[in-house]
């Protein structure tokens, strides 16, 4: 999948708006480009809440689509284990001033330093989200 700046991107576009997405959240969340692939990676988007729509300003673009139509595209995992996050403008700008980068920051496929990372992807992100790789693994150990 392309690493393309929807991190920094939509974290600019919703900070420096703040007044105009104020009800709206910053979202990171892992999705697979063709929905039921194995192939998956984290992404960065405004979700506007009251009007059901998602929003990208990645690379220089402005996508918007039906939550409900492109979460189930992108086989969006809100109740995965570190799957997925909503942040308020605060919250975002904390994580941002924490970390120094725009994520991100609690997707635990997406962070390989992280000390839990290889207990993560073993017991939890292979066996369940990438079943196919998993087996393979299995075989070969």
């Amino acid at each position: 999948m392309n690493k393309g700046n929807c991190y920094e991107a939509n974290f600019k576009e919703f900070i420096n708006n703040r007044v105009k997405y104020r009800n709206w959240k910053l979202v990171h969340a892992m999705r697979t480009p063709l929905g039921v692939s194995e192939w998956w990676g984290g992404h960065a988007f405004l979700l506007d809440i009251a009007n059901n729509r998602v929003w990208d300003f990645s690379n220089g673009d402005t996508q918007t689509w039906d939550k409900n139509e492109i979460y189930k595209e992108w086989n969006i995992q809100i109740d995965g284990v570190h799957m997925y996050f909503e942040y308020n403008h605060m919250e975002a700008i904390e994580w941002v001033q924490k970390v120094e980068h725009y994520g991100s920051w609690e997707l635990l496929f997406e962070d390989w330093k992280n000390p839990e990372w290889t207990t993560y992807m073993k017991e939890y992100f292979m066996p369940t989200h990438q079943p196919m790789q998993w087996a393979l693994r299995q075989m070969k150990n």
